[in-house]
């Protein structure tokens, strides 16, 4: 995409100890990836995806922004997990039909994941295994070679579309009976990634499904104790990383684990967070049914799209300048207003010119910080998952490794660490909540800088401005100016339903705007508004394949329908979410709403059958 991302990749490979023909076989050549590293060639989104899957890492961790054309293609991609999850071969096909236009079919992780999607349309409508299973392994030797198994026994290095292509063909094997040595492949495999898929992001798209398969082998073997053990390890994946899928597959083998080893507690426990899962899908109106090749191919998404399209046109109209004068000497009215309907990419020059004039100059990835090391947005990423389970101290230790490993002369940098500095003196009450909200706008108008129009929120927030309005709307709540804060809440919506790319693309702001916004609707008693973004924000939930926070938004809505005068629903929403909570080990939460529970209903909730 641009250099810093090509440095990044250069670094990681380099700390690996990785050859550039590891890393780029069967993507790109040897040197494009050099090019690609320098700087001086862009590729693709999901070519650049590829190549750091195949260093085990998640671009999720990075904030991109892309160009329209780029977005279409992504979001394309979307509509084909959804055609499988709905078992719809007619539009499969139609869809897979039109995939070229959207990528370039000349580059083979393109071609592979067409015909990957050709192999799975036997099974979408006929449940053809053996024609799946054929076209699969087609697929595979697109990157890897006719000596595909070979290759990947002897080969350090694969991406996430080959490793999902090796789990599909050892599902099909299983499904036809053909189970000869296939535990010993999935357990190969399974080493594989855990050994090189180091970020946990990238490996919970992966592994769990691996372990899945692997149980239901070993609990044909009646290898019972073995299978429950694999099981755990899925699930763990899936709960440190928040995700939501294949857990319910991952449930259900427990379940049947553990009803053959008579363990009768973590049985009541494993249902009781079946019942979670399936409440979550009743509510949203969505069907649950397992189906596991929709679930190789849906990940939990963590990461964040901006299309720069809407940058340019939401600057400029934030700014009052016409499109006249803001392509002067730059580029033609005509491609200004093209790249602004998203008719036309800008290419990077141009790109660069128009926001520059604007006064705002980015690169186009972010991620919390700006950095050329990956480690450090994997420090970010600790760093943020600390609170949900009070790990106070090593989010201090983790802060202060991120602030002395990054550039402060960035205003990005400057203001992440000015951000969570003014939190920390927030928490220990050192400032009041007026004070800090005053440092809190001072430090996001270093990249939101106020227009003339006086708007406040005009564009699509970045990652680090959308936690500072919510840091900021969380301290009005607190001085009682609720509806303030609800005004906050309001204009972040909008820009984000005015924006082409769906919430999916804003997984980690997305579940804190519908926790709160929900929470403070219910404060200010617009109860019917409260409902409405609750649901909203459940889907969402469900669309980002993300169950960390769902318990969450099913605890606040408890409290809606509670003064709707609606205790049958309250009880089951708070219960509900109070089991997804436990599912998710937020031990610190659980206590919170256990309390609750007994407050309201003068009794505990039950957290297995034997209680």
């Amino acid at each position: 995409m641009l250099q810093q991302l090509g440095m990044m990749l250069f670094y990681e490979r380099e700390k690996m100890g990785e050859t550039q023909k590891n890393i780029a076989e069967g993507i790109i050549s040897n040197s494009e990836l050099s090019r690609v590293e320098s700087g001086e060639l862009e590729i693709d989104y999901f070519m650049l995806q590829a190549l750091f899957e195949r260093l085990g890492k998640s671009i999720d961790k990075l904030e991109l922004a892309v160009s329209g054309s780029e977005y279409d293609a992504i979001a394309y991609r979307i509509e084909i997990e959804r055609s499988i999850e709905n078992w719809d071969s007619v539009l499969l096909r139609a869809l897979l039909r039109k995939y070229p236009s959207y990528n370039d079919e000349k580059r083979p992780v393109h071609r592979q994941y067409m015909t990957m999607l050709y192999a799975i349309g036997w099974y979408v409508s006929d449940h053809d295994y053996a024609s799946c299973l054929h076209w699969m392994e087609i697929a595979l030797m697109t990157t890897l070679g006719e000596e595909w198994q070979q290759n990947a026994r002897n080969r350090q290095r694969l991406c996430n579309q080959e490793i999902k292509i090796m789990l599909v063909i050892a599902y099909c094997r299983w499904k036809l009976g053909n189970t000869d040595g296939l535990s010993e492949n999935l357990e190969q495999l399974g080493r594989y990634i855990l050994r090189h898929y180091t970020d946990t992001e990238e490996r919970v798209k992966v592994y769990p499904h691996c372990t899945w398969l692997l149980g239901q082998l070993y609990l044909e073997q009646n290898r019972v104790e073995d299978a429950y053990a694999i099981c755990r390890k899925g699930r763990e994946s899936l709960i440190e990383n928040g995700s939501l899928s294949p857990l319910w597959e991952i449930l259900e083998l427990e379940e049947s684990c553990l009803q053959r080893l008579g363990k009768e507690t973590e049985l009541a426990q494993c249902r009781k967070y079946k019942e979670a899962i399936a409440f979550l899908y009743q509510v949203t109106g969505k069907h649950l049914e397992s189906n596991m090749m929709a679930a190789f191919m849906k990940n939990s998404f963590q990461g964040e799209l901006v299309i720069t399209n809407e940058l340019v046109r939401d600057l400029r109209e934030a700014k009052g300048l016409s499109q006249e004068e803001l392509c002067e000497g730059i580029c033609a009215q005509e491609t200004l207003s093209k790249i602004e309907t998203c008719k036309r990419s800008p290419n990077k020059k141009n790109l660069y010119r128009l926001l520059k004039k604007m006064g705002m100059e980015r690169e186009n990835y972010y991620g919390f910080i700006e950095a050329d090391k990956y480690e450090l947005y994997e420090k970010v990423r600790e760093y943020n998952r600390c609170f949900p389970k009070a790990r106070d101290e090593e989010a201090k230790k983790l802060l202060n490794e991120i602030e002395q490993g990054i550039d402060m002369t960035k205003l990005v940098n400057r203001q992440f660490i000015g951000m969570e500095r003014i939190f920390e003196q927030t928490t220990q009450n050192s400032i009041t909540r007026e004070h800090a909200n005053k440092q809190l706008r001072e430090i996001l108008y270093l990249t939101m800088p106020l227009m003339e129009s006086d708007k406040m929120i005009y564009r699509v927030p970045f990652r680090t401005e959308y936690m500072i309005w919510n840091k900021i709307a969380i301290n009005l709540r607190r001085q009682d100016k609720v509806e303030e804060a609800i005004h906050i809440y309001e204009e972040i919506m909008k820009c984000y339903k005015r924006s082409k790319v769906v919430m999916r693309f804003h997984a980690v702001p997305g579940m804190s705007l519908y926790i709160n916004y929900t929470g403070f609707l219910e404060t200010h008693n617009e109860l019917e508004k409260a409902v409405e973004i609750g649901k909203e924000g459940l889907q969402h939930s469900l669309e980002c394949c993300r169950g960390d926070l769902s318990g969450d938004m099913l605890a606040n809505l408890s409290l809606v329908y509670g003064k709707q005068g609606l205790p049958a629903i309250e009880e089951s929403y708070l219960r509900h979410g109070y089991y997804l909570i436990c599912l998710y080990g937020r031990e610190n939460v659980t206590d919170k709403l256990q309390e609750a529970y007994y407050q309201k209903f003068h009794k505990l909730i039950n957290y297995t059958d034997h209680e």
